[in-house]
């Protein structure tokens, strides 16, 4: 009964779908969650160990954070481990308060501009003001700008 058991395993092994995806349609899936979970993934294989570090989507959500120290060291280690040579296409900053989040969507949106974003999207909590710097708007590359306040659930 082991031997067949273990015979069944390695064909499911064998029939590693997503690990066979091209990257880029990886990306994509990737793109529907945070980075947080998205880095997550690299546990499922060593082929899934470093694809969030070439994502052109980052998609940044307070939700999982209760501390900001503990976000602000998160964002801090994701910007510093992914690939300076990958294009940042797309942004995505969510839930975002209090006056010291300023720092972590400012140190977000410089890494993001210096690599050519496209898509840039902030969802705001109503009661938190976030002020952008005038110069980040003079640039190329973005094409999309989209900020919305969001009531926390």
């Amino acid at each position: 009964m082991d031997s067949s058991h273990g015979k069944k395993r390695m064909n499911v092994e064998d029939n590693d779908r997503l690990s066979n995806l091209q990257d880029e349609l990886i990306h994509k899936i990737l793109f529907f969650i945070d980075i947080k979970h998205a880095i997550q993934t690299s546990v499922l294989s060593s082929r899934w160990r470093f694809i969030w570090t070439s994502m052109p989507y980052l998609n940044f959500s307070r939700d999982d954070f209760y501390r900001l120290p503990k976000f602000s060291e998160f964002v801090t280690r994701v910007l510093s481990g992914h690939d300076n040579q990958t294009e940042v296409s797309s942004v995505k900053l969510s839930n975002f308060h209090g006056k010291d989040s300023d720092v972590i969507v400012e140190q977000i949106m410089k890494y993001a501009f210096s690599h050519n974003i496209q898509q840039l999207n902030v969802a705001c909590l109503p009661q938190k003001n976030v002020e952008f710097p005038p110069f980040r708007f003079s640039s190329r590359s973005l094409k999309h700008l989209s900020l919305t306040n969001r009531r926390q659930r």
